[in-house]
């Protein structure tokens, strides 16, 4: 993809809800070509980060640590942290970023995906993740309010796989046969997905398959695949979607076989899981 294509301000922003900080759902790309479009002293109250794809700069967190930036790097704004991104203005930097509310940050970090220690850390661009951008930001642009829940689970799902590339010296192992099954059984949105079609897909029989992704991962594929659907049981229900549309989501036949995979996976209801 030819960066040059792309716009000045190509960005869209959308939001569940009426609270901004709370539901915030926005992407896209921006170019600074002058040092005006730096900004000093900054915060906001939900949670961005950006990949830069070209140019570099400094960052300044609150206690005046400086930290350079270039190409590659994933940067990290933190809810209600003040900062300064000070971008060289030799008219290069482009950069995608995404932004999502509050309640998206916190629940990434108890998980443990997002963490707060750098705000700038190297991460491994690969050409998928340009594509991506481009469709995440197309599709968010002609979305309705209704799919925002929706998107907003792709969103994270990027979220999550730009912090996976920080500082990533697995790129073989992303290759491998059980990755790919991985991002095949991770993708499914139906608890009736049928794994042994992962298998297929990574020219393996299943048996082997089965040991192999245990071995590898620590878990069978279906107790992997069970884990993935919680995972985003428990995005949608963050989102407010009622728990009936939810279960029907994810293929469950009604509440009641939902409820009792929920509290099984997880140690609690799905509607004390709102609650609390």
């Amino acid at each position: 993809m030819n960066y040059e294509d792309i716009k000045e301000n190509d960005v869209i922003y959308r939001c569940i809800g009426d609270d901004f900080d709370q539901g915030i759902l926005s992407c896209g790309f921006m170019r600074k070509r002058t040092a005006e479009r730096s900004q000093y002293d900054f915060k906001i109250g939900y949670y961005s980060c950006f990949l830069i794809l070209q140019g570099n700069g400094r960052f300044i967190s609150k206690d005046g640590t400086v930290t350079l930036m270039q190409a590659g790097d994933l940067v990290q704004r933190l809810p209600d942290q003040l900062h300064s991104t000070e971008i060289e203005p030799n008219g290069g930097w482009l950069e995608f970023y995404i932004s999502v509310g509050y309640p998206v940050y916190h629940y990434l970090r108890t998980l443990g995906i997002i963490s707060s220690d750098k705000e700038v850390q190297a991460a491994q661009l690969t050409t998928d993740f340009i594509y991506d951008f481009v469709a995440m930001l197309n599709t968010l642009k002609d979305a309705t309010d209704e799919k925002l829940p929706y998107l907003l689970m792709r969103a994270q799902e990027l979220i999550i796989r730009l912090h996976g590339s920080i500082n990533n010296t697995q790129s073989e192992q992303n290759e491998s046969k059980i990755t790919k099954a991985c991002q095949l059984i991770g993708g499914s949105s139906n608890i009736h997905y049928d794994i042994k079609q992962a298998a297929a897909v990574v020219n393996m029989g299943y048996e082997n398959f089965r040991k192999l992704f245990k071995e590898t991962t620590g878990l069978s594929p279906k107790r992997y695949h069970i884990e993935q659907i919680m995972k985003q049981a428990k995005m949608m229900l963050l989102s407010g979607l009622p728990i009936k549309h939810v279960a029907v989501s994810l293929g469950y036949g009604d509440i009641y076989s939902f409820t009792k995979q929920f509290t099984k996976s997880e140690g609690i209801s799905p509607g004390r899981y709102i609650r609390d």
